[in-house]
């Protein structure tokens, strides 16, 4: 004889099945509060530019209103579908409630005052920063609403690109932008596009892609090398080490130096994996990769210093370096930040930034001293790369307090030179 639910199954059942469509009533708001973004580059070696196309989609006015800081004198031709309207140094897009596109046009070539180009399009290649293409941007959505994007690059027959991104996302060469931690979504970081050559390897949890223009000298098996042969000492500091690097180079006419980026940074092909004095510029913008922060005002030798710190110690750390030429490096980064001039600077280069390093050095010694051996800069690295926000040395100073549990004489004004 078959019975009916009891009352207490039935009171079980009905709240299951309620959470049940509660839950599907969510996952269904939560798709209606995703836009999607799609970049489109066109590379025009002839015109060394860019056309660049974002198309919005959206199920409804998700993304309301997108406001983007450009610079005149590198994008221009603004038009597209709803309101756009192009201000001094500002264009604001107000899409339809569907979506819609936006098309200008964007410079790709940027000489530095030496004459040197740090982003260039040449008849067979191109090299540039996908955020000097997609200026940053303020938008207006509905509260909770996140972007899903992807990126296409059209380049000459012949041409192929990689960018920090990943692989094609499917067979019409557009490739998923993965960036979870931000609302509206852009493609930044370094790209290269044309007849390169490419080599790559996994150093440690890390896919490492090294790309280059041929025939250029640029050294990509000894870039990998490098790269895996320091990777645990730099991921042991810095964990949260992106799963994906792009390292882009050139030979002349590109800037002689290294540039950082989102997921990816940039090596002059002539640049010494390490330098005379010990010192390696490669790592270096390695450590900006891992810490991904930057400095307030006044405050770029701190982001600076600790990177060209921790450039010679990941090396002494792993051997590389010898403890004597590891103490030979410091005490000459220590006679050429006696050129230094006192007070903040926006812009830490040559004796500032060395002065930076002598401090973090000088830091870490007293943090180890403090706590008995057990925390040293590792820590205060860690907790100012945590925390989205521009690192200022009220903020050093108190992470790094809060670690010694007193204050320190390291980070004293008359002990660093810079209030």
């Amino acid at each position: 004889m078959r019975r009916g639910l009891g009352r207490r199954a039935r009171s079980i059942l009905g709240m299951a099945l309620a959470g049940v469509a509660l839950l599907v009533v969510s996952l269904a708001h939560g798709e209606n509060l995703r836009y999607e973004l799609d970049y489109r580059f066109r590379l025009d070696p002839d015109a060394e530019r860019a056309e660049v196309t974002i198309a919005l989609r959206q199920q409804r006015s998700v993304l309301r209103i997108v406001r983007f800081r450009h610079k005149p004198d590198w994008h221009s031709g603004f038009e597209g579908d709803g309101e756009v309207v192009v201000e001094a140094d500002t264009v604001t897009w107000r899409p339809p409630a569907s979506g819609g596109q936006l098309r200008y046009r964007s410079r790709i070539n940027h000489q530095r005052r030496n004459g040197a180009y740090d982003s260039m399009i040449a008849p067979d290649w191109a090299l540039f920063r996908g955020d000097d293409l997609v200026p940053p941007a303020r938008v207006t959505t509905i509260k909770g609403a996140r972007s899903r994007a992807r990126i296409r690059i059209d380049a000459p027959s012949r041409w192929t690109s990689v960018t920090p991104f990943g692989t094609d996302a499917d067979k019409d060469r557009w490739i998923a932008i993965e960036r979870p931690e931000r609302g509206f979504v852009r493609p930044v970081g370094w790209i290269i596009a044309g007849r390169i050559g490419t080599r790559w390897d996994d150093a440690g949890a890390t896919r490492v892609v090294v790309a280059g223009p041929l025939n250029q000298g640029v050294r990509r098996m000894d870039v990998l090398a490098f790269i895996r042969w320091h990777m645990p000492q730099l991921a042991e500091v810095f964990p949260q080490f992106p799963d994906r690097l792009l390292v882009v180079s050139a030979a002349d006419p590109m800037w002689r130096g290294g540039l950082s980026g989102p997921a990816s940074l940039y090596l002059h092909a002539d640049r010494p994996l390490i330098s005379a004095n010990g010192t390696s510029t490669l790592l270096h913008e390695l450590v900006h990769v891992a810490q991904g922060i930057s400095g307030g005002p006044g405050a770029d030798w701190i982001v600076e210093g600790m990177a060209e710190y921790y450039s010679l110690e990941i090396m002494r750390r792993a051997g590389t370096l010898s403890q004597r030429r590891f103490n030979r490096a410091m005490s000459a980064l220590t006679q050429w930040a006696g050129a230094a001039e006192p007070g903040p600077v926006d812009r830490s280069r040559g004796p500032v930034t060395a002065r930076g390093a002598r401090i973090m050095y000088e830091l870490d010694k007293e943090l180890r001293a403090r706590t008995g051996g057990r925390s040293g800069l590792d820590e205060v690295a860690r907790a100012l790369a945590r925390e989205d926000r521009p690192v200022s040395l009220d903020r050093l100073r108190a992470t790094a307090e809060s670690i010694a549990g007193a204050p320190l004489e390291s980070l004293q004004p008359e002990r660093i030179g810079i209030e």
